[in-house]
Formats: structure tokens, C-alpha cells, sequence
């Protein structure tokens, strides 16, 4: 078989027609398996305060609105909150399902490689137990994945309906956490390059897609902008403050200088063995917990000194911001011997609206699954990032036709951990979803395409 040649590297051709109709059934069949332990869904403070607002009306775009719109399009079709539970999980797998049909050339081996998907979902327990919660990190990644499968058929098809398809499913990733723009960044880069993946790409289609995309990002910006219907103004929302006061107290505590703003601890002195004591590189709320005998540690700006604190302190104390950020990390991606930090959140918060599993004995089953395995070896999520980038890199280097296409789907996957490496204020498992996830994908994707039997030439 002759390799192929720059001039026919994106020729569509190389791609397979999708399944459709089978990959929607077998993708809501699963999406229902996943959905039913937990139904209608963990639901922590945040995903609880999504529903109020799709009560009760959008108020702060302190967590980007997108997702109460999904549980008020839920509830209009009489789907309360099981409805997006399902569509999460419908819309992960059935862009799976689109991903490896275009990409794998024999139907059977694109099927099997999506029932590994679905099984590699249940074996990475923070991946499980992230798609039993009403998490926005789970549909957000769950539309950068249909947006690949989308775009791979618009191309396949040469489709401008399935074009705009895939840019508003990436837009509405973005939409639901402003950092899914890292994870599809390289993607659209490549879409706008080459639409529909072909060799000779008319200036005008380059310029049309390009049009697209802006709209769709921009379109994503304003929805935490402005709410609907209304139009009305949403406060701004400083998403970095948590992020940069946790910093300031990391770097308190490896330094063993007291670089807290006074306002932190409302004005009472504090010592830089309480600040070790109070810090734990898992979660800023952790940190601020109530730790009897010494002051507690207030979540404030402290009426902008914390980010001016810390924006000195990126120059003053690199070491130690490196060493808290990468402590941060490391438990992110279950690289120490501890456990892995929260990879299920396990239950519905009380609230106001009757919500309570449905199935508590099944959820107790499946939550101490996620828990029980959650801290082995080898189902810790770095495992998966280490996955993507050999796998990745080696079917880029067989399957030339979708060379460029496997190293930008790469590149936003390990673009997405990066940010959250200087931006995350928390460890959770859930934050690493959508790369996580996508980078499963991946691993999966390139084990076919080095199988041999990715392409039809």
C-alpha cells in the first residue's frame, strides 16, 4: 500500500460513512445503563443551584448558565432533571460512536472499539462516577466529542448542515466552562484550515468556517453575559478569585513567610504552622475549613489585595507557586499514593424540590465501586494522558491521512490539564473530565488506526 503524500493527507475519502441510526440506538440504550444507578442524578451545591435557577431564574454567571438552560429544556419536555442526566452521556457516546466509524474503515471493528470506549468508561472509575452527577465538566466534554464525530461526517459528506452542527456543539462546550476552549482550540484551528478535510480547500469555505466559529464562540461568551429570555445584564463574575487566593496560601506554606492580607483572616494574626495546618492542596474549601484553636481562613479579595498579592508573588516566589500548583496536580491526576480526590460525588444534597434517588440500593452498589477502585494503580486518570500521547503519536505516524487530525484532538487534550494546572483552585477528578475523556477516546481511536485497518486506501 503507497503511503500517503502531503497533497491527499486530508483527502475526505479516507473517511467512513457513519451508522446513524444504529449509533443513536446503541448510544441511548448505554446512555440509560449509565443514567440508571444514580437517577435522576447526583446533584451537588452547584448543580442544585443550576436547577433552582431554572426555577426560579438565572441570577450570577458566577457558574456559566448554560447548564440551567439545560435543566429548564429538560423540565419543558416533562424530563425534569433525568433528561440531562441522559443527554450527557447520550451525546458522549454517540459522538464516540460517530468519531470511530468515520476513522475505522471495518464496521465490526469500529463497533467493538465503541463497546472498549463504553467499557473503558466504567473501568476509570473518576470517569464513571463523574457521569453519574449532574456535573457541568461531563456535558462539556460530552459536546467536544460530538463535535469531532459531527465534523468527521460533515467532511465524510461534505455537508455545510453538519458543519454548523459541530462548531455549536463545540460553542455550547465552551459555553458550559469558558477552559473547554483549550480543548477544542487545536480542532478549530484545523476545522477552519480544512472544513471538510480535503486537500484543496476554497478561500471562501476557509473564510464561511471561520465565520462560524467566531459566531459560535461568541455566542458562548455572551450567554455568560447576558441571560435569556430577557436579555437582562448578568453581575460579573470573578472566577479567578478563589483560584488566586488559594495560590496566595499554598505559596504561604511552602515559603514559611505569611503572605496573607490581613482581610483573609478578618483581621486576627496568624501563624505559618496554622496556615500549613489549614492548607491542603486538594480544594480551597478544604483549606478554609474550621480548624479549632486558630483563625479561620476567609474565601475574599480582600478588597483586591489577594490579586495583588498574588500577582507579586508570581515573580517574588516562583518556586513555591511551581511546588503548590504542582502538588495541586499531582493529586489531580491521582499521581500519589493517597486516594484519588473525589471521583463521585455519592447523593443528592438536601433541597427544597423533592429530588432523592430513585434506586439507592443500586447507587450504593455502583458509588462503592467508584470508591473501592477509584484508588488502584492502574485506573488512575494520569494513566489515560500517558495513553493518548504514545497511541496518539504512533497512529499519527502510520495513519498519515488523519495525521494532523490526531495531534489537534492531542493537543487540546493536554491543553485542557495544562490551564488547570495555573488555574484550577481545586483537585477534583471531575475537572479533568472532558480531557480525560476525549484522551480515552483517543487511545481507543489510534489502537484501530495502528491496527492498520483505519483507512479504505
Amino acid at each position: 500500500m503507497p503511503r500517503s503524500s502531503p497533497s491527499d493527507a486530508f483527502a475526505a475519502e479516507s473517511l467512513t460513512r457513519a451508522p446513524w441510526l444504529a449509533a443513536a440506538v446503541f448510544s441511548a440504550l448505554a446512555a440509560v445503563a449509565f443514567a440508571w444507578p444514580s437517577w435522576p442524578g447526583y446533584m451537588s451545591y452547584d448543580s442544585l443551584f443550576a436547577y433552582e435557577q431554572a426555577r426560579y431564574g438565572v441570577g450570577t454567571s458566577l457558574w456559566p448558565p448554560l447548564h440551567t438552560y439545560m435543566f429548564i429544556a429538560s423540565r419543558a419536555v416533562g424530563a425534569d432533571t433525568w433528561g440531562v442526566l441522559i443527554a450527557q452521556s447520550f451525546a458522549l457516546l454517540f459522538g464516540a460512536a460517530l468519531v470511530l466509524h468515520s476513522l475505522i474503515a471495518r464496521r465490526a471493528l469500529a463497533w467493538t472499539l465503541w463497546a472498549l470506549f463504553v467499557g473503558g468508561l466504567v473501568f476509570f472509575p473518576t470517569l464513571l462516577g463523574s457521569m453519574m452527577a449532574h456535573w457541568r465538566d461531563v456535558p462539556t466534554g460530552s459536546f467536544s466529542v460530538l463535535g469531532f464525530g459531527l465534523w468527521l461526517q460533515a467532511a465524510r459528506l461534505r455537508s455545510w448542515p453538519l458543519l454548523i452542527l459541530a462548531v455549536v456543539s463545540f460553542g455550547v462546550s465552551v459555553g458550559l466552562r469558558y477552559n473547554a476552549f483549550v480543548l477544542a482550540a487545536p480542532a478549530l484551528l484545523l476545522m477552519v484550515w480544512r472544513p471538510f478535510l480535503a486537500a484543496a480547500t476554497p478561500m471562501a469555505a476557509r473564510a464561511a468556517t471561520l465565520a462560524l466559529v467566531i459566531a459560535s464562540l461568541g455566542l458562548a461568551w455572551a450567554s455568560t453575559q447576558w441571560r435569556l429570555p430577557d436579555l437582562v445584564r448578568l453581575p460579573d463574575a470573578r472566577n479567578i478569585a478563589g483560584t488566586q487566593l488559594f495560590d496566595v496560601i499554598g505559596i504561604s506554606a511552602c515559603s514559611g513567610v505569611n503572605y496573607l492580607p490581613r482581610g483573609v483572616t478578618a483581621g486576627q494574626p496568624i501563624t505559618v504552622a496554622q496556615i500549613r495546618r489549614a492548607y491542603d492542596p486538594r480544594h480551597l474549601l478544604s483549606t478554609l475549613a474550621v480548624y479549632p484553636g486558630q483563625p479561620r481562613l476567609i474565601e475574599t479579595d480582600a478588597g483586591g489585595q489577594v490579586g495583588e498579592t498574588w500577582a507579586r508573588l508570581l515573580t517574588a516566589e516562583p518556586g513555591c507557586y511551581v511546588a503548590h500548583r504542582s502538588a495541586v496536580f499531582a493529586e489531580q491526576m491521582g499521581m500519589l499514593k493517597s486516594e484519588v480526590f473525589y471521583p463521585v460525588h455519592g447523593g443528592i444534597d438536601a433541597n427544597a424540590f423533592g429530588l432523592a434517588l430513585s434506586h439507592p440500593d443500586l447507587a450504593a452498589k455502583v458509588r462503592g465501586y467508584v470508591t473501592r477502585t477509584a484508588p488502584e494503580f492502574p485506573r488512575r486518570p494520569f494513566w489515560l494522558y500517558l495513553g493518548a500521547i504514545v497511541l496518539g503519536l504512533a497512529a499519527a505516524a502510520r495513519a498519515r491521512a488523519h495525521a494532523l487530525l490526531l495531534l489537534s484532538i492531542l493537543a487540546g487534550v493536554l491543553a485542557y490539564p495544562a490551564l488547570l494546572f495555573i488555574a484550577g483552585p481545586a483537585a477534583d477528578a471531575r475537572y479533568i473530565f472532558p480531557s480525560n475523556a476525549t484522551a480515552l477516546l483517543l487511545c481507543i481511536v489510534s489502537l484501530g488506526l495502528l491496527a492498520g485497518r483505519g483507512s479504505r486506501r
